[in-house]
């Protein structure tokens, strides 16, 4: 029989269209996600046009009443403007957040449709390889159940004549036998014939003696015959005939005895081929016997073998049954792999077009930001007395940041009389920059881009925060469970995601430790990016948008808060303790109001309605952040 060479596996198809349904489950969950962030911007835009419309009317009341304003109703005007810009800026950054994260969740979804077409398109291939296969395989079955079929005949044939033959190998034991037993009857009578043969030896050596005897009486007759002369003549004649007969008697009696001799030793020899014959017929009723026994032994196994054969012919039947089944869902699922890969292929298009035009909306937002950055600037330039801008980077979202740390900063500057206004700028030197202008009062730094403000700036940490009731943080290095990766060696030409330059945990020490385990940073990966916060490091590991990321634990708990599971990710890199955020003062503040500050900030008892993982605040001094400066 032909044997089916196999040029596909289809454990590997299986697994394609596993990974497949496994990538089409992300790609469906990241349209469902891009919908929803799309719903949201189109929310923000629609409040961001009634705040712009306010802000409108306000400037119009301004241009107006420029000229007939107290200047408490400007403050009070100044003051409203500044909280609609705020709001502005605080929509626009949300709206560049999630423009930027679309772009991002785009690029995943373009990929993975890629992924998809490409597996598609091998899937399609392969699939014709396997149809072409289970065709021959089916054809093969076939053959393979006809030659079964044949089998199953000749073995039912077989057992019938091995019947017969042992019926036929039956009757020659029962004739051996009859044989046997005449053969013994011959012997028998063989035994009496040389009985009798004896027998009659012992007659005629009786007779043999009496001759002797009669031949001596006549001898003695006619010498006492020749002493009576005349008298005794005829008594002569007589005994001379006497010993005639005599002698005649002898003569036959040895004739007798040698034909009895010769019977006897025919006997004789009658009986030893007897023998023999009995020897060998009982040799070949045994070889009979045994003939009859493999015969019964060979015609149980050939209908044992008729019995298997029968079945094998049943499984057959059920094989090429199968194997139809296998080709007709075969055919369905190259069609379906066709239909796959051509909807991938015009959804690739579809996708590409929109990135771009997301990509054009991000510009839009980008420049829109910069705008209300600059307006905010100038207005925070006129801010009242009673106000103070504090800068913050996204470190998280901006919604985050709206709802986990403005409230605190509210609360404890309404403590020492005052308004925060809060202002998100674009990244950590933004900071700096904007206090070096004189723009931005108080700030919340990272640690290293404290230490980087303090070289440009002179600043000097007010406090830290205290979050879960510590002051200090681990950095991690992170993957996924499924990614392969064990080790930092293993990072060895992946993809791999940093926060920012001037990240602590996101760059400096993830940077630092690859150096300790003697790695190269700058040819350790294939690529490599900065996604400007730790949410956005640990989506794109978590999407497989990048293989690795470098993030730190706080941010991993908040993620886990949100719905993402961390049993998915691999931690492959701890940092030692890292000293929190620093909160710093524009050194050109006077000392006594950055000393109620820190005050106010350490005072600070977190309120039961604050969503925030910042649980209060402690002083800090600059001797505390020498631990980045070690490894810059």
């Amino acid at each position: 029989m032909d044997e089916i060479e196999k040029n596909t596996n289809l454990a590997d198809i299986h697994q394609e269209v596993k990974t497949i349904t496994q990538t089409s489950e992300e790609l469906k969950s990241n349209i469902r996600s891009l919908e929803e962030s799309s719903l949201l911007s189109v929310e923000i835009l629609n409040e961001n046009k009634a705040t712009m419309n306010n802000i409108l009317e306000l400037l119009n009341t301004i241009a107006e009443k420029d000229k007939t304003m107290e200047d408490e109703e400007k403050e009070n005007v100044n003051s409203e403007l500044f909280s609609l810009l705020e709001t502005m800026d605080f929509d626009i950054k949300k709206l560049s957040w999630f423009s930027e994260e679309n772009v991002k969740v785009f690029n995943t979804i373009v990929d993975q449709a890629h992924e998809i077409a490409k597996l598609s398109e091998e899937n399609a291939a392969s699939t014709y390889e396997i149809n072409a296969e289970i065709n021959h395989f089916t054809q093969v079955s076939s053959k393979l159940q006809g030659n079964i079929v044949r089998i199953e005949e000749n073995s039912s044939q077989s057992v019938a004549m091995l019947s017969e033959n042992r019926a036929t190998i039956s009757s020659i034991s029962d004739l051996l036998l009859d044989l046997i037993e005449g053969v013994n009857q011959a012997s028998g009578i063989n035994d009496e014939l040389d009985g009798s043969s004896k027998q009659i030896s012992k007659f005629v050596d009786y007779i043999k003696d009496i001759s002797r005897q009669t031949n001596l009486l006549a001898l003695n007759a006619s010498i006492e015959a020749a002493r009576a002369g005349a008298a005794g003549k005829g008594f002569s004649v007589v005994a001379e005939e006497i010993k005639r007969l005599s002698d005649s008697t002898a003569t036959f009696a040895t004739e007798i005895e040698q034909i009895v001799n010769q019977v006897i030793v025919e006997v004789d020899r009658s009986n030893a081929a007897i023998e023999r014959c009995t020897t060998r017929t009982k040799d070949i009723e045994g070889a009979a016997q045994k003939s009859g026994d493999v015969i019964e032994d060979i015609q149980k196994v050939l209908i044992e073998l008729n019995q298997s054969m029968n079945e094998i012919k049943d499984i057959s039947s059920v094989q090429v049954n199968t194997s139809h089944g296998i080709q007709s869902s075969v055919a369905k699922v190259s069609d379906a792999v066709d239909t796959t890969h051509r909807v991938t292929t015009n959804t690739i298009s579809t996708i590409v077009t929109q990135k771009s035009k997301n990509i054009e909306l991000l510009n839009y937002c980008t420049k829109l930001s910069e705008m209300a950055s600059s307006v905010q600037k100038l207005t925070a330039k006129n801010k009242n007395k009673d106000e103070i801008i504090f800068g913050v980077n996204p470190f998280t979202s901006p919604e985050n940041i709206k709802t986990m740390y403005v409230p605190i900063l509210n609360a404890v500057f309404k403590k020492i009389g005052y308004k925060v206004r809060t202002m998100i700028v674009k990244d950590y030197d933004a900071l700096s920059e904007g206090m070096k202008e004189g723009i931005i009062d108080v700030a919340w730094f990272s640690p290293f881009a404290y230490v980087t403000a303090h070289e440009k700036v002179s600043i000097e940490p007010l406090v830290s925060p205290k979050v879960h009731g510590k002051v200090s943080y681990n950095g991690y290095i992170i993957t996924r469970k499924d990614s392969g990766i064990g080790s930092l060696s293993g990072l060895r030409g992946r993809s791999f995601a940093y926060v920012d330059e001037v990240s602590a945990s996101g760059y400096l020490y993830a940077q630092h430790s690859m150096k300790s385990e003697g790695l190269n940073p700058k040819t350790l990966f294939s690529r490599t990016a900065y996604l400007g916060s730790h949410d956005s490091v640990i989506k794109a590991v978590l999407s497989r948008e990048y293989d690795a990321g470098a993030t730190y634990n706080e941010a991993m708990e908040e993620a886990e808060k949100s719905g993402i599971n961390l049993d998915e990710f691999r931690i492959i890199a701890k940092t030692p303790d890292i000293p929190k955020d620093a909160i710093a003062a524009n050194p050109k503040l006077p000392i006594e109001f950055t000393d109620r500050l820190r005050q106010a900030f350490v005072d600070y008892v977190k309120a039961p309605n604050i969503k925030s993982p910042v649980e209060g605040f402690v002083e800090s001094d600059d001797a505390k952040y020498d631990v980045i400066r070690e490894v810059m």
